[in-house]
């Protein structure tokens, strides 16, 4: 066990865990984007940083273990100052169509930017924008949006099996693309739709039909599928409106295959778990 003090308060946490979670379970909010449980750290939005004494550059907690005699600050000026300038940089391309965007109440990046985001933005170029480009009638593809979190290609390669598509280009012109359209062909490929912390991903056969908190959310299950998936309805005015995998504190529980998310949305379908 190793004894470590975050912002003042000495905690005794498992040798090796990350300050993330360190800070996590004393109930210390460090936000983030490209960290998600499934996957090893990424260290790709760099919206976790904080402040670990004795080494003068900032850190990221999603990747740092803790050591014994650690002292570590996650809310000071100096991390607020780099969170809001992170903000700031993610913002700079992002389009404002939130009132239009499905990932509308439940979008981290929306969430983080009334908390950490700017005011007034400075930045007075005009933004980069990608062509829009068709993949089906699954999932609408909105690269204006996409932060570059990298999500969708980690559960693409380490969960799907479908090494398709990766980040191109660098610097402003990065891009995640490739073979996309070859995640279609899985049958697992709606779970990039839950995984996607912004609106850059999102499911075509829900979009524009209705918003998400007027949904009521129902655990259920489908007795037919070879899956046993376990899913979350969005039901509102007694149609199945979407259907996605359940989520506990913004992970996913499991994967959902895409017969039941994008197939059956017939009430009748399913058991409802109430």
């Amino acid at each position: 066990m190793a004894k470590v003090v975050i912002d003042g308060q000495q905690v005794e946490v498992r040798e090796g865990i990350t300050i993330l979670w360190a800070a996590r379970q004393i109930g210390k909010y460090i936000p983030t984007f490209c960290y998600y449980p499934w996957f090893p750290p990424q260290g790709n939005c760099r919206i976790c940083q904080v402040e670990v004494k004795g080494i003068p550059k900032l850190q990221i907690a999603c990747n740092i273990p803790v050591r014994d005699g650690m002292e570590i600050f996650t809310e000071n000026e100096r991390v607020i100052r780099a969170r809001r300038a992170v903000m700031e940089f993610l913002l700079i391309h992002h389009p404002l169509d939130c009132p239009i965007c499905d990932q509308s109440s439940e979008c981290d990046l929306q969430d983080l930017a009334f908390r950490h985001g700017m005011a007034v933005g400075r930045y007075r170029e005009a933004k980069r924008t990608f062509p829009k480009v068709d993949y089906g009638d699954k999932i609408a593809r909105e690269m204006n949006r996409c932060i570059h979190c990298r999500r969708c290609i980690k559960l693409a390669e380490d969960y799907m099996g479908v090494e398709v598509i990766g980040a191109l280009e660098r610097g402003d012109k990065t891009e995640i693309g490739a073979y996309i359209d070859a995640i279609i062909d899985s049958e697992w490929s709606g779970n990039v739709i839950d995984i996607c912390p912004v609106g850059a991903l999102t499911d075509k056969k829900f979009r524009f039909s209705s918003r998400v908190w007027d949904l009521d959310q129902v655990n259920a299950y489908r007795p037919d599928c070879p899956h046993q998936c376990k899913v979350r309805l969005g039901i509102h005015r007694g149609k199945i409106q979407r259907v996605t995998a359940r989520i506990y504190n913004g992970v996913m529980e499991s994967m959902i295959c895409d017969d039941c998310r994008f197939n059956h949305y017939n009430l009748e379908d399913w058991v409802l778990e109430v």
